[in-house]
C-alpha cells in the first residue's frame, strides 16, 4: 500500500513526534509499503534553520531504506507569539497541502501535522480526494490555548476552534490520543465514535540514553563536583515550559551554595532566563545552548534530579515529551502539574518522582531542599523505577506496531 506521512516535524530534530513519524515511516517501509513524507525544513526547538539546509518551495531526497522525503517551505517561529505561530502553521498547512493535492495519490494519510490549519487544510484536501486520514494528536486546541491565557474559555475564537477540530476529528478515519485525558475530550466532547480513538502513547526508543555513561565527565566539564547537588532541565525553553519558575525556586535557596542547574536547549524564553538567573550568585545556572541529541545522554545522567516544570493547567492539555527521555536516564522527576493530569498520574504511576502545584516557585523550593537531603539510595531507586516503567510500557517495541496495524487496517 502507499503511505503518506505528513508530519510538521521531523529529524534531524530531535523532538519526540518527530522520531516517532520517522519510525512509523521506516517500520511500514519494512513491510514493503510505499512511504512518503512531507514535512518542514529542520528548525526545532529553537526555530531557526538548520546548518546545511536552505529554505526553497519544495526539496525532494530519498533515504537509503527508499522512503522519499519532501521538505516545504514555511515561515519560522523563533519568537513563541500567537502571530508567527499561525503563520507557521497556515504556511505549512498550505505547502504541503499542494503536494498531497498534486502528489501520487496514497491508500492512506498519517496526520502529524500542526492543528486546526494545518490539520484542517490537509483533511480538505484529503476529502476532495477521498483519501482516508489517521490523525495523531500531540496537543489539543484551543485547550493548550486557554491554559496559556491566549484566549478564554468561552470565547468565540474559542468555540470556533472547538468546533473546527470536531470537524476535523469527525471527518478522520481514526484519531490517535497520547493519553487518557485526550481520548475522553475526543469521545465526549468532539463525539468521535469511541471505536475510532486509540490511545497510543508517545514511545522512545531504549537505546536512546545509555545508562553506562555516568554523567561525571559532563559534571567536570562544567565545574560541578560530585559533593553538589544539581539539578537538570533539559527540552524546549519555551513560554509554556515554565523554566523561570525553577529559577525562582533557586532563587529563595540562594543560601544553598552545593545547588546548582542546568538548563539545556534553546527556545523564546532564553533570554529571559539568562537574565533571570543572572541575579543568582555566579555559576549558580550553566546553560547549555545549543544543545545537541548526541549530548542527551551525558548531559541527563549528569543530574541528582531532572525538573519538568509547566505552566498553569498546560499539564491537563499536553503530555511533555521530554519526560520519556527522563525517566529514561534513569534520574528522579519533579514536575510541577495540575493533580489529576496525565503527567501526574504518569509520575505517581511509575513512583519515579514528585509532583507540585504549578507556578508556584516557593513549593517547588521547599521540595528541592527536601530532595536533595533524601538518602542518594532513594533517589537511585526512583530513578531505576522510571526507567522500567518506560522499557515495560512506552518503548517502540511496545507502541510502535500499535499505529501500524491502524494504518493498514484503514486503507482503502
Amino acid at each position: 500500500m502507499k503511505v503518506l506521512i505528513v508530519s510538521a516535524i521531523y529529524p534531524p530534530e530531535p523532538v519526540v513526534s518527530a522520531q516517532t513519524s520517522a519510525q512509523i515511516a521506516g517500520a511500514l517501509r519494512a513491510k514493503g509499503h510505499a512511504v512518503r513524507v512531507v514535512t518542514n525544513f529542520p528548525n526545532r526547538p529553537a526555530g531557526k534553520l538548520y546548518p546545511g539546509f536552505s529554505r526553497r518551495f519544495a526539496q525532494r531526497e530519498v533515504t537509503a531504506e527508499g522512503i522519499e522525503i519532501v521538505r516545504c517551505f514555511t515561515t519560522l517561529s523563533p519568537e513563541s507569539t500567537m502571530r508567527s505561530r499561525m503563520l507557521e502553521n497556515l504556511t505549512f498547512g498550505l505547502t504541503s497541502g499542494w503536494q498531497v493535492l498534486t502528489g501520487v495519490k496514497p491508500d492512506v494519510i498519517y496526520a502529524n501535522s500542526w492543528p486546526i490549519v494545518a490539520t484542517g487544510i490537509l483533511c480538505l484536501i484529503a476529502w476532495l480526494r477521498r483519501i482516508p486520514v489517521v490523525m495523531s494528536v500531540q496537543d489539543v486546541y484551543p485547550e493548550v490555548l486557554i491554559v496559556q491565557q491566549r484566549t478564554a474559555e468561552n470565547s468565540r475564537l474559542a468555540r470556533l476552534l472547538r468546533w473546527i477540530d470536531g470537524v476535523i476529528a469527525r471527518y478522520c478515519a481514526h484519531v490517535i490520543v497520547i493519553s487518557e485525558r485526550f481520548a475522553e475530550i475526543y469521545r465526549t466532547q468532539r463525539h468521535v465514535p469511541p471505536e475510532r480513538v486509540s490511545l497510543v502513547p508517545n514511545w522512545i526508543d531504549a537505546g536512546q540514553i545509555d545508562i553506562a555513561v555516568t554523567g561525571r565527565a559532563y559534571r567536570k566539564s562544567i565545574g560541578i563536583g560530585d559533593e553538589e547537588f544539581l539539578l537538570v532541565y533539559g527540552g524546549n525553553v519555551g513560554v509554556a515550559a515554565g523554566v523561570e519558575v525553577v529559577i525562582e525556586a533557586l532563587r529563595l535557596l540562594a543560601g544553598r551554595p552545593a545547588l546548582r542547574m542546568v538548563v539545556a536547549g534553546s527556545g523564546s524564553q532564553l533570554a529571559a532566563c539568562r537574565q533571570l538567573a543572572a541575579s543568582l550568585p555566579d555559576n549558580t545556572v550553566h546553560f547549555h545552548s545549543p544543545w545537541a541529541s548526541t549530548e542527551t545522554t551525558a548531559v541527563l545522567r549528569a543530574a541528582d534530579l531532572l525538573v519538568l516544570p509547566t505552566r498553569r493547567e498546560q499539564s491537563l492539555a499536553s503530555v511533555p515529551s521530554k519526560l520519556l527521555a527522563y525517566m529514561l536516564a534513569g534520574r528522579p522527576v519533579l514536575a510541577s502539574a495540575m493533580a489529576g493530569s496525565d503527567l501526574a498520574t504518569l509520575i505517581n504511576s511509575a513512583q519515579c518522582g514528585w509532583v507540585v502545584e504549578p507556578d508556584r516557585p516557593d513549593l517547588l523550593a521547599v521540595r528541592i531542599d527536601t530532595i536533595s537531603k533524601l538518602p542518594p539510595a532513594e533517589l537511585m531507586r526512583r530513578g531505576a523505577n522510571g526507567r522500567d516503567y518506560v522499557l515495560h510500557h512506552l518503548t517502540k517495541e511496545v507502541c510502535l506496531q500499535e499505529v501500524v496495524d491502524i494504518l493498514e487496517g484503514v486503507q482503502g
